[in-house]
């Protein structure tokens, strides 16, 4: 690996989890996190690939890599294995959780169970949505696919609003959805403004 770089908006948010009262509730979700991390450098080590570098970002970890007989199809894999760890942790750690009455268990249980629910989501920089880019890439040309990922990110971030705008209300104050929205919604703007080629995270490149 070249290098690991740190964003500042990764530090804020480090700094917002650590002053958070539950010590339970961020054990579980960084537990939760290395698990979904893990997946996808365990799948590009697999399959020979090599990482050149990690960024540390407010919407995760982006992961740039080589890999040798690079395809789009591979790349969607790669995409998936993220939530595929988690949704393994969840099926592995369901019974246990249960036999042992254990919360720490049941807050991971928790996390890792959201973490691939909303990964899943068909929208940029998400694991669904680069997973569906790298589909798309296979039979459409580049601008087709940003423009139709465009859409798709407007669509899911106004879900994700209308969602969290309800939770709010219900919850007295939990917005947790919305700005799970709007970190949709901005990356879905940016796409629509700039419609030109861009590397995409999980290392998907420009291939002919």
């Amino acid at each position: 690996m070249k290098n690991i770089r740190i964003t500042p908006a990764f530090v804020l948010l480090a700094a917002a989890l650590i002053c958070c009262e539950n010590g339970g509730l961020i054990g579980a979700l960084c537990a939760a996190v290395a698990a979904h991390e893990g997946g996808h450098l365990l799948l590009i080590r697999l399959w020979g690939g090599r990482v050149e570098q990690l960024t540390l970002g407010l919407g995760g970890m982006d992961i740039r890599y080589t890999c040798p007989r690079a395809s789009y199809p591979k790349d969607a894999w790669i995409a998936l294995a993220g939530p595929g760890a988690n949704l393994l942790c969840c099926l592995l750690c369901a019974a246990p959780a249960q036999r042992l009455e254990n919360e720490g268990l049941y807050l991971f249980l928790g996390c890792s169970g959201l973490l691939c629910l909303f990964n899943l989501l068909p929208a940029l920089p998400l694991d669904g949505g680069v997973c569906l880019r790298a589909l798309l890439l296979c039979r459409w040309e580049m601008e087709r696919c940003d423009r139709a990922l465009a859409v798709c990110g407007w669509c899911v971030g106004m879900a994700l609003l209308a969602a969290g705008v309800l939770l709010c209300v219900l919850s007295q104050g939990n917005v947790t959805l919305l700005v799970c929205a709007l970190f949709v919604l901005s990356r879905a703007g940016r796409q629509g403004r700039q419609r030109r080629k861009t590397p995409l995270r999980l290392g998907l490149k420009e291939r002919a």
